[in-house]
This record gives structure tokens, C-alpha cells and sequence, in this order.
């Protein structure tokens, strides 16, 4: 069996040294993989008009990667097909430029990964995580971040992800030194000053880790959407640490005042602030939903969840992401994600038998599922001029992302 190789971006730090190993590879010329890694940048793929044979595809596509090359590669019989002008360089952007507007169903996402090239991605990951003693897991999360980023498309431009191990790697040193040292201290005062006071400030420790968490987020957040772009313009997040621990800290209080059913509006209040702190070049996201919209669904989903065995909070977690994404717009467009509750059952009924089945070796295809299922129905509809947005660049370290990596706190919206 042959495959063929498409590279679709390079999120590398040196240019130079990515278009010399592109060359060696390959046996391009210097001058053309210089031409073929700027064309990558672009956001316009490269595919390569030779097969692959079974025997070089894996070692191949594991070292393009580590050079910071997005790589797709696919079985393939007889001939390489070329990619098309259309494919790297598509004309939806021409007709906005002519003035003609854009019909609001071709506003699509679309997923490409392959559950074989992620899990063949995972194993290099977990090998080389071993033999280092777990230092190379940041450099493995990166890997599987510019995967699934580079097969997720929007109006047939790939997403592209250009965060890298060692900042990742930075940033667990960071917070870890910080957590240390605050550990070494709640140690001196108990074997200093007595077991009571040593109680104490665990528990001090403890609250303060706690607060911590909403400003982590906020970290994560800023860094994941900072080393985020399409058609390279990169996303940001412009939320405030504060901003946060306060919003999460009153909405604490109130849900334990109200046992609870102060969750519909906290809910709906946390999510304004994740989305409409999100940017996208120069434009910004909005969100337009309000706690009383879905209070009544969720005090139907109080009696009806334990009444039939948890079933219903499939069909009432499909309501509220339906919710969510309706009510989230950016620009003059609006975001649709019509699913139904059967068929985020299905999706997560059918992952967890895949899992079991498997004895977690689906678990790649189980992240495919999850990926395709979220593209496959999510759309923007409405006028949006793409072509004209300005990009503005939000660095951000990684300080706040492997925090909460550390402590296992999603961060995902939706």
C-alpha cells in the first residue's frame, strides 16, 4: 500500500532550517522548498507528487511534524492526485472582494482527521514521553493539537495551532515552583509554630489554589486562542484575571445560597464573559443569552434526569450547546449547531463502547468522533467580510494553560 503526503501548514520557528530538511526529505530544491514552506505560512497546502511506500509513511509524517509541518497523509492507489488552484487557494475569497455576498449555507466546518494517523501520533507520543521520564509530554500534547487543528477546516481553510512543547514546558515550571514553594511553607509552619496552625494554612493553601482557578483559566484560555489562527489571522482572548475570580466567586456564593438553581444565569453570565472576551483578528465575539431562557429547562431536567436514569441529560445537554451557539455571533453572522438529544446520545454511547471494546486503544477514534460530530453540524450564518478583518496579535504564555492542565480543569466552550 502507498500514501501520499499533503503538508498544509508550518507553525516552525526556524524558516530556513524547515525549507533545508523539507529539501533533504523530498530531494527538492533549496529554492523551492523555501517557496513551498512561505506558500504554508499562507495558509496554501503542498502536496507532494510522489507515493509514499507503507514502510517510510509513518517515519516520514512523525519527522515532518516534529519540524512543525501540519501533515495530512492518506492511502493512495495508482497515480498522486495534484491539489487543485481551488484547494490551495480558494476562490470564496475572490467573490467577496467582487462585492458579492456569500449564501449563509456555505459558512461550514468541516473535520478531516483520521482516527489511524492519531492514534500512530499518540503512540510516538507515549514512547518518547517514557524515555524521557514524562518531559516530552508537552511536545506530545503539541503534536496532537496540530493535528486536530490542521484537519479542522472553515469555509475550506484549515485551522492552524503554533503553541510549542517548551512553552508549554515553561509553564508547568512556572506554576510548579510557585505550588512548591507554597507547599514548603504550609510545611515550616506546622513543624514551626504547631500542627493546628499548620491545619490552617493547608486550608489557607487550599482556598487560595481554589481562587486560583478562574485567573488559570483565563491564562489557558489567553494562550490556547493566542496560538490559534485561520488563514493567519490569530484569535484572542482579552479577559480580565479579576474579572474572572470574581464572576466565579459570586457565582459560587449564589449557588450555594439558592441550593443550586442559581445555575441557568451563572451559567449564562460565565459564558459572556469567555465568549465575548474572545477575539478574532479585530473583531469580536458576542453572546446574547439569558439565565431565565433556560431556567425552566433546567428545573425540567432536575425531575426528569434521576427519573430516567441520567438518560435526560443527553437530551438536555443537546438543548443547552443548541442554546449556546445560537446565541453566540460574531460580526454580522450567527452561529447554528441544530443536534438533537438522540444523536448526542449516540455519539456518546457509541464513544464509550469503543473505549471499553477497545480497552482504550479507540480512544484516537473515540477524539475523532467527538471532532467530526462538532463540525459536521456547526455553521455560521449571516454576512460576515472575513477578507477584511485586521489581524491583531495577543501574545500570551503558557503559564495559566499548564496550570490547569496540572489540576485537570476543562476549559472548553459549548
Amino acid at each position: 500500500m502507498s500514501y501520499q503526503i499533503t503538508l498544509n501548514t508550518w507553525s516552525g520557528s526556524s524558516k530556513a532550517e524547515a525549507a533545508e530538511k523539507l529539501a533533504s526529505v523530498f530531494r527538492l530544491g533549496n529554492d523551492k522548498a523555501v517557496v513551498v514552506v512561505d506558500h504554508l505560512c499562507q495558509g496554501m497546502p503542498w502536496r507532494f507528487d510522489q507515493p509514499i511506500p507503507n514502510s517510510q509513511a509513518d517515519g516520514a509524517s512523525t519527522y515532518l511534524r516534529s519540524l512543525g509541518f501540519a501533515v495530512d497523509i492518506q492511502s493512495v492507489e495508482g497515480e498522486i492526485e495534484p491539489l487543485s488552484d481551488a484547494v490551495a487557494m480558494p476562490a470564496a475569497p475572490q467573490k467577496e472582494e467582487a462585492g458579492v455576498s456569500t449564501p449563509e449555507d456555505s459558512y461550514r466546518f468541516k473535520f478531516q482527521g483520521d482516527g489511524r494517523i492519531l492514534l500512530n501520533i499518540s503512540f510516538v507520543n507515549l514512547i518518547k514521553t517514557v524515555f524521557t521520564l514524562g518531559v516530552y509530554r508537552f511536545w506530545a500534547k503539541t503534536n496532537v493539537r496540530q493535528y486536530i487543528w490542521s484537519q479542522t477546516l472553515f469555509w475550506g481553510d484549515r485551522f492552524s495551532y503554533h503553541g510549542t512543547g517548551k512553552e508549554l514546558m515553561k509553564g508547568a515550571i512556572r506554576f510548579g515552583s510557585i505550588l512548591i514553594l507554597l507547599i514548603l511553607a504550609t510545611v515550616y509552619v506546622t513543624f514551626n509554630i504547631g500542627p493546628e496552625a499548620g491545619g490552617l494554612a493547608s486550608d489557607l493553601l487550599g482556598f487560595i489554589i481554589l481562587i486560583m482557578i478562574p485567573a488559570l483559566m483565563v491564562g489557558a484560555w489567553r494562550y490556547r486562542l493566542s496560538r490559534t489562527a485561520w488563514r493567519n489571522i490569530r484569535f484572542s482572548f482579552r479577559g480580565k484575571r479579576m474579572e474572572a475570580v470574581t464572576l466565579y466567586l459570586k457565582g459560587g456564593i449564589f449557588l450555594g445560597l439558592t441550593l443550586g438553581l442559581y445555575w441557568p444565569f451563572f451559567k449564562m453570565k460565565t459564558e459572556k464573559f469567555w465568549r465575548e472576551n474572545s477575539w478574532f483578528g479585530d473583531v469580536q465575539f458576542r453572546f446574547s443569552g439569558i439565565g431565565k431562557d433556560f431556567f425552566k429547562k433546567f428545573i425540567i431536567s432536575i425531575i426528569l434526569t434521576p427519573l430516567t436514569l441520567g438518560f435526560y441529560q443527553f437530551w438536555f445537554t443537546a438543548d443547552l450547546k443548541r442554546y449556546l451557539w445560537s446565541h453566540t455571533h460574531v460580526g454580522g453572522a450567527t452561529f447554528r449547531f441544530p443536534i438533537k438529544g438522540k444523536d448526542y446520545m449516540s455519539l456518546k454511547v457509541a464513544n464509550f463502547f469503543i473505549i471499553l471494546f477497545t480497552l482504550g486503544l479507540g480512544f484516537p477514534w473515540v477524539v475523532v468522533r467527538n471532532q467530526k460530530f462538532v463540525t459536521d453540524n456547526l455553521a455560521l450564518a449571516g454576512n460576515i467580510e472575513l477578507n477584511k478583518i485586521v489581524q491583531e496579535m495577543k501574545d500570551s504564555g503558557a503559564f495559566g494553560e499548564e496550570a490547569m492542565d496540572i489540576m485537570d480543569v476543562p476549559i472548553d466552550m459549548g
